[in-house]
């Protein structure tokens, strides 16, 4: 998923952003500046989080599943959720030409609307959370779907004030990055703990650099 990711929240039948998404699934890995990303968000996730050959992981708004088959080595199993059908049908195969079928699946869901079954030891998600428009409730999803102790890695814009980054883009109507502190509470409130936040990389955009951070919290004890 990325930064020119929309549609995110509108459910399955968002229109034509969630067209642009499906038509856009094939060549999305192409770009290397989507690599580029992807790679330093999962070094840092793979140097942050305990993963462990049991962990049981899932990848929210994953698009065509680049972040998790690069982390797939270190954990167990894989479940790659997105709204976009296009996005994870292209998950599915990249899954399947890696070899990987056997830890790693695609699903197309919006957890903040569609149930999901499963318990999971780490949740990961990059790029996708700011196109969810109701993200508290994503978040006590969330935090119900982890065990004990469990980790929450977000990689996300910082606040983006002025809203450059989507300005190009006349129908988004998610969140123009967040505010440390105030993603802090959201996830107090959402049942998390240990909340902690490091630089991840950034995106040059229309000549601006665009601060990612990687945030980790863990599931509280019921």
């Amino acid at each position: 998923m990325d930064e020119d990711r929309h549609g995110h929240g509108h459910g399955h039948s968002h229109g034509h952003e969630g067209d642009r998404f499906d038509d856009a699934a094939a060549t999305w890995d192409d770009d290397p500046d989507h690599e580029r990303r992807q790679q330093a968000v999962a070094e840092l996730i793979a140097s942050t989080v305990p993963l462990s050959p049991q962990s049981r992981a899932l990848d929210v708004g994953g698009g065509t599943g680049r972040l998790s088959i690069l982390l797939a080595d270190r954990v167990g199993s894989v479940t790659v959720t997105d709204p976009s059908i296009g996005m994870v049908q292209v998950a599915q195969e990249r899954i399947e030409a890696a070899g990987l079928t056997g830890r790693m699946r695609a699903v197309q869901a919006d957890l903040s609307q569609d149930r999901l079954e499963g318990e999971y030891d780490v949740v990961w998600s990059s790029l996708a959370l700011h196109h969810v428009r109701d993200l508290d409730t994503l978040l006590t999803v969330l935090a119900g779907m982890l065990t004990d102790g469990g980790t929450l890695a977000i990689a996300d814009l910082e606040r983006d004030r002025d809203g450059a980054f989507h300005a190009d883009k006349v129908d988004f109507d998610g969140h123009h990055g967040f505010d440390r502190v105030e993603l802090t509470e959201q996830l107090g409130r959402a049942g998390f703990t240990d909340v902690a936040f490091q630089d991840a990389t950034s995106i040059a955009k229309d000549g601006r650099d665009f601060g990612v951070f990687l945030c980790t919290a863990r599931r509280s004890p019921r």
